[in-house]
């Protein structure tokens, strides 16, 4: 996984990307290898295992659009693709796991970009990575959020914003992701040289220092070509005196004549400072986050004219599932009594995925904490934000699957994985046998999970 050629090297992780798509294939073929053994000993037809529970929204609102009332808490963006692949003869099941698996490989790639190839292995590797193999909007919404973070990064904020339209069309984390960005926008360091820039900002000449002289011209556009200065030759020859015939030295010597600017196009370039180009450049990028801003209101008249409600969304979930407004500390309670209940005996993996979704809140608590810790305040927006709408549930539901949005959490796993492997030989091997088995325990535990969702078991 590493070479470090020199004992204080920096390691680096070799072949990134072909360990990545590796990753990617082993853990579809898993997955598959788990709805065939699901299918052999129970009967069950692909249909059955891989539309259960939301799918059938999707598909429901695809086919006839919004008839039931709690349809409308699930965003169009996801059914409208559905319905535009399936248009082409396409079977709406295959057609909506095809797209699911393109995106999930199009989500890995941008961590990759983020975090390095660790990160995109852990995400790949997560418990419910199920749900970015079946039409769920986990994989699609990843993909749009993922490069719309880094192309924000990147400084390139018109594809950011359009990126995260289109996750704002999949799902009401496409909020939460619009705030990060904003405060990304006002948070983030912007070099002020023209180092990986375009645009005027990225050229912004130096005037020349007075007697400097260039064939290019040493201050002004490049491409006009300056006259060289050359010195007088009263500048450098002594004055001659009439009493010895040479200057003295205190002698005042007459001021050149300055010449008078020329006119012409383009005019001459007024120096920009650092504040004043990162001002602009924050302008801009708040300029472009209207985009998405425009597409969730957009949203949010559609369905006042679909119902006459302002708050239509936020009533179909409180109404078709337990979210409504709670205490967190009411929340905690219902969770762990949930956790710990034998009131379902005949659904003994309810429990267990109770105890999952209390574990991923904690995640969630620790990641919010040390992104704070490092000052990255978008990051920390981006999961605590996430962290305090599940708290504020009846109970902390579906949170295991929002932990494969949280992608603060895996390039911090990768920040962390990466380094330490400039070690001694023995010290080494025994990381890789760790290694090997936090790899079998994360494959055994996307089996388990993938087992629940294909048998029609709540999966969270």
């Amino acid at each position: 996984m590493t070479y470090t050629p020199a004992p204080y090297a920096t390691p680096v992780v070799r072949d990134g990307g072909r360990l990545v798509v590796q990753t990617w294939l082993i853990t579809r073929l898993l997955m598959v290898g788990v709805a065939l053994w699901v299918g052999l000993t129970t009967g069950r037809s692909a249909s059955d295992m891989l539309a259960n529970w939301d799918v059938q929204h999707y598909f429901d609102i695809a086919k006839h659009g919004y008839v039931a009332d709690n349809d409308i808490a699930f965003f169009p963006g996801w059914p409208l693709v559905l319905r535009l692949v399936s248009s082409f003869g396409v079977p709406m099941l295959w057609a909506g796991v095809g797209l699911a698996l393109i995106c999930s490989a199009l989500a890995a790639a941008a961590l990759h970009r983020l975090g390095g190839p660790i990160a995109a292995v852990v995400w790949l590797l997560a418990p419910t990575t199920v749900f970015t193999m079946v039409p769920y909007t986990e994989a699609p919404f990843c993909a749009a959020a993922f490069w719309a973070w880094e192309r924000a990064k990147a400084g390139r904020w018109g594809t950011a914003a359009g990126l995260a339209a289109v996750a704002c069309t999949m799902r009401v984390s496409g909020l939460f992701l619009l705030g990060a960005l904003v405060i990304l926008a006002l948070t983030q360091r912007l070099a002020p040289s023209g180092a990986g820039l375009s645009g005027p900002a990225a050229w912004s000449p130096a005037p020349a220092q007075p007697g400097s002289s260039s064939k290019r011209g040493g201050f002004g556009w490049p491409w006009r070509r300056q006259a060289a200065t050359q010195p007088s030759a009263s500048a450098v020859q002594p004055t001659a005196s009439a009493r010895s015939g040479v200057g003295w030295p205190w002698r005042r010597q007459p001021e050149a004549q300055q010449a008078p600017p020329q006119s012409g196009w383009p005019p001459p370039q007024v120096r920009r400072g650092p504040r004043e180009w990162a001002r602009d450049e924050r302008a801009r990028a708040l300029a472009w986050l209207l985009v998405p801003a425009l597409t969730l209101f957009t949203y949010v008249v559609y369905l006042y004219n679909l119902t006459g409600d302002w708050n239509a969304w936020y009533r179909a979930q409180s109404t078709g599932w337990p979210r409504g407004f709670t205490w967190p500390w009411v929340a905690l309670q219902h969770t762990f009594e949930a956790a710990t209940s034998t009131a379902y005996p005949a659904f003994p993996e309810w429990s267990w995925v109770f105890r999952a979704e209390l574990a991923s809140m904690i995640v969630g608590v620790i990641v919010t904490i040390v992104c704070l810790r490092k000052r990255r305040w978008a990051e920390a927006s981006w999961v605590g934000i996430q962290v305090l709408a599940f708290s504020c549930s009846y109970w902390y539901l579906s949170v295991n699957r929002a932990v494969l949005l949280w992608f603060p959490l895996f390039v911090l796993i990768g920040e962390r994985l990466s380094s330490g492997w400039n070690v001694t030989p023995g010290r080494r091997r025994r990381r890789m046998l760790l290694t090997t088995v936090a790899f079998a325990a994360a494959c055994y535990v996307l089996c388990w999970w993938a087992w629940l969702f294909f048998t029609g078991r709540w999966a969270s």
